[in-house]
């Protein structure tokens, strides 16, 4: 996609990268493709020219469906409605032959937070986690039959002493004397531990969510492996009740301010440059909140005030640079949070969204030429 966006000269747009996307369809590191399968198409006009790119991806799980649903993400198209329904019904058609008669997307198939969905409004650099891509996007879903499924927001909440803080902090105040909470700091030393009961909390509020497969210890050390170096221990929480897991806050440094430059390579210098930034320089100010999580049996209890008071807290008390939180994935389906983001003076930087689109509608899209894949 850096061509594309370097053609029109966008300047906000950030290369993920390309070692992870790799990673992305390789069965043997991502266990959901290996339940599944991926696809992948470029499409180019008669001159050979790029116009875009789609991959589309299925995975299997046994305990929440009988049918599949089919996914697509990686979604890049010049403005050419016709290219981007040439890339749709390609997709469309090899996901039908696996027999699956529905797709969405933008998806990232694995896990909530990490670039799924198609940005609407808000279309500044994207803080890290979240999806960037041309306004005409959402025109081309639109004009090619496809239905909005999750609109959600990114709330940017001030970190540095609003009147707000006060109004949560009395908010919480019943939690720091029930002795039956205790809240815990992530800790690299503890790293087995906080990834299996990362696990247990993520799979009470995940697992019936579509797309998201059942989370493993194993899959939670090695996402903890691929963020280490964005992991800064004051800033991922795990709260227990009576010594279980209940919740988790993970938010981390937006690394965004420093990977934009490297235009997705992943190089040394690259590496060593996001440690100076991170640990010494201390040039990022800004948190990304990737994901959040409460159990059922403990929703309604101010859990999400807890959570976001006690970063707040450990961020004024330990003297640290962040000056603002940009609070990812905020929509309908968590009432909550959303409530807490409006309440400490939050206001919407980004909204994005999934679109899906029942296959045998394209069956009334104009018939055009075949796309020729490889």
């Amino acid at each position: 996609p850096r061509s594309l966006y370097a053609r029109e000269e966008d300047t906000h747009f950030v290369n993920s990268l390309c070692e992870e996307t790799k990673k992305f369809f390789s069965p043997s590191k991502n266990p959901m493709i290996k339940q599944g399968e991926a696809k992948r198409w470029l499409l180019y006009d008669v001159n050979k020219h790029l116009i875009g790119r789609i991959a589309a991806f299925y995975w299997k799980n046994q305990q929440t469906e009988t049918t599949p649903i089919g996914y697509f993400g990686f979604f890049e198209c010049r403005q050419d409605s016709a290219g981007a329904r040439h890339l749709f019904r390609a997709a469309g058609r090899w996901l039908e032959s696996k027999g699956i008669s529905r797709m969405q997307g933008p998806f990232y198939l694995g896990g909530p937070g990490f670039f799924t969905g198609s940005l609407i409004h808000g279309f500044y650099t994207p803080a890290y986690g979240i999806p960037y891509n041309f306004s005409y996007y959402n025109d081309l879903f639109m004009e090619n039959d496809f239905e909005m499924v999750s609109p959600q927001q990114t709330y940017n909440i001030s970190m540095t002493g609003s009147k707000y803080w006060q109004f949560v902090e009395k908010k919480t105040s019943d939690y720091y004397h029930d002795l039956r909470y205790r809240l815990e700091i992530y800790n690299s030393k503890d790293c087995n531990r906080f990834a299996k009961d990362f696990t247990v909390v993520y799979n009470k509020v995940w697992l019936n969510v579509p797309g998201m497969a059942p989370m493993t210890t194993q899959r939670a050390l090695d996402r903890c492996r691929l963020l280490r170096p964005l992991l800064h221990r004051f800033s991922i929480l795990l709260m227990y009740y009576e010594e279980e897991p209940v919740a988790f806050l993970i938010t981390v440094p937006d690394i965004h301010q420093v990977l934009k430059k490297y235009k997705g390579k992943n190089k040394l210098v690259k590496k060593v440059m996001q440690w100076l930034a991170l640990k010494i320089f201390h040039s990022i100010t800004t948190l990304s909140g990737l994901i959040y999580a409460v159990v059922p049996e403990h929703k309604e209890k101010n859990i999400e005030a807890d959570l976001l008071d006690s970063l707040y807290q450990l961020n004024k008390f330990n003297h640290f640079r962040y000056k603002a939180l940009l609070l990812n994935r905020v929509g309908d389906f968590a009432p909550e949070m959303k409530k807490i983001a409006q309440q400490l003076g939050g206001e919407i930087l980004h909204e994005y969204t999934t679109y899906q689109i029942h296959i045998n509608v394209m069956e009334k899209w104009k018939k055009e030429p075949k796309v020729i894949t490889n």
